[in-house]
C-alpha cells in the first residue's frame, strides 16, 4: 500500500514519471470546445475557455489532467483520456472546488492510475491531496478549510 503524503513531512526525491493511457478508446478527432485550462491566482482558481476567452470560477468536482507541456485541463464530466486526447500525462485525478477555492484533490483516474508519490507532478497544493482510496473507497472528504 502506498504511503500517504503529509504536509511538512520530508519527502524522498522521486524520479518524474509520465503516465500512459491504460485504457485506449476511440477518441473524438478534435478536442471538445468546453475543456477548460485551470489557472491559479494567489490561492484561488479560475478556468479559461478555448482561446483564453472568458474566465469561469470552478464550483464543483472536476476531472483534471496535467499535460506533459504543463497545462492543467479540467472538465466536470469528460473522461481523463478525452481531456488528454489519449496522450500520456504527468498526472490525472479529481479536484473539488467551492467558489474558486480548492478543497481537495485526488489521484482518482482509472485511465492513468497515477501513484500518490508522484502527486507533486500535478502542480496542486500537496496539503489538500487525498489518495484514491480515501476519496472513493472510504468516502473520506476533508472538513471545510482543508482539514481532514
Amino acid at each position: 500500500m502506498a504511503a500517504k503524503l503529509q504536509a511538512g513531512a520530508p519527502q524522498r526525491r522521486v524520479q518524474p514519471r509520465v503516465y500512459p493511457n491504460l485504457r485506449p478508446l476511440a477518441l473524438p478527432a478534435q478536442r471538445p470546445r468546453d475543456i477548460y485550462t485551470l489557472q491559479e491566482w494567489h490561492g484561488s482558481y479560475g478556468m479559461r475557455g478555448e482561446g483564453g476567452r472568458g474566465l469561469y470560477v470552478p464550483n464543483a468536482r472536476y476531472l483534471f489532467v496535467r499535460t506533459t507541456d504543463g497545462q492543467t485541463l479540467v472538465h466536470p464530466r469528460l473522461r481523463h483520456a478525452v481531456l488528454s486526447r489519449g496522450e500520456p500525462v504527468m498526472y490525472a485525478g479529481e479536484a473539488y472546488f467551492e467558489s474558486g477555492n480548492l478543497r481537495w484533490w485526488s489521484n482518482s483516474s482509472g485511465h492513468f492510475r497515477p501513484d500518490p508519490e508522484h502527486a507533486p507532478q500535478a502542480g496542486l497544493p500537496l496539503n489538500l491531496f487525498r489518495t484514491w482510496d480515501d476519496v472513493v473507497r472510504r468516502g473520506v472528504r476533508p472538513a471545510p478549510g482543508g482539514r481532514k
